[in-house]
């Protein structure tokens, strides 16, 4: 790291920890910009899968079905203890508590994802027409408006 973005990275901690801001808040900004980045591509993939499957345009489905997997296999280690909004506030996420209060049933939503994402992206139509109610189902349950 060059000296410049050092000195930029320590003043930002300061700003940051001086705002009473904690370390575990520190360490989980990054991930959470990475992780509301990887749901915007997901939901953006979805959109242009909702768009493919009307005109059964198979190629675009299976390449968006695709998008879906690859975001899917990374989610579940973007959600660390500590970046839900009950720790850093609705202004930073809309993650609730309840991820980690059950975290077996959020990864099994993440699977539940995963796995129509996989069927789509092997061409499956009738599971393209299921993702949006896929991933309805985790956001009505840990996540907040």
């Amino acid at each position: 790291m060059d000296c410049l973005k050092q000195i930029q990275a320590t003043v930002l901690a300061i700003i940051i920890l001086g705002t009473g801001a904690s370390a575990i808040q520190l360490a989980n900004a990054n991930v959470i910009e990475e992780r509301q980045a990887k749901m915007k591509m997901v939901a953006k993939a979805n959109k242009a899968l909702k768009k493919a499957s009307k005109a059964s345009d198979m190629v675009a489905l299976k390449k968006q079905g695709a998008i879906i997997v690859s975001s899917a296999n990374k989610l579940a280690e973007m959600f660390p203890k500590g970046s839900g909004y009950d720790t850093l506030g609705k202004k930073v996420t809309h993650s609730k508590p309840e991820i980690w209060m059950d975290w077996n049933t959020f990864l099994k939503k993440l699977e539940a994802m995963k796995n129509v994402a996989e069927k789509v992206a092997n061409g499956d139509l009738t599971a393209a027409q299921s993702m949006g109610k896929t991933c309805g189902s985790c956001h009505r349950l840990f996540r907040s408006k």
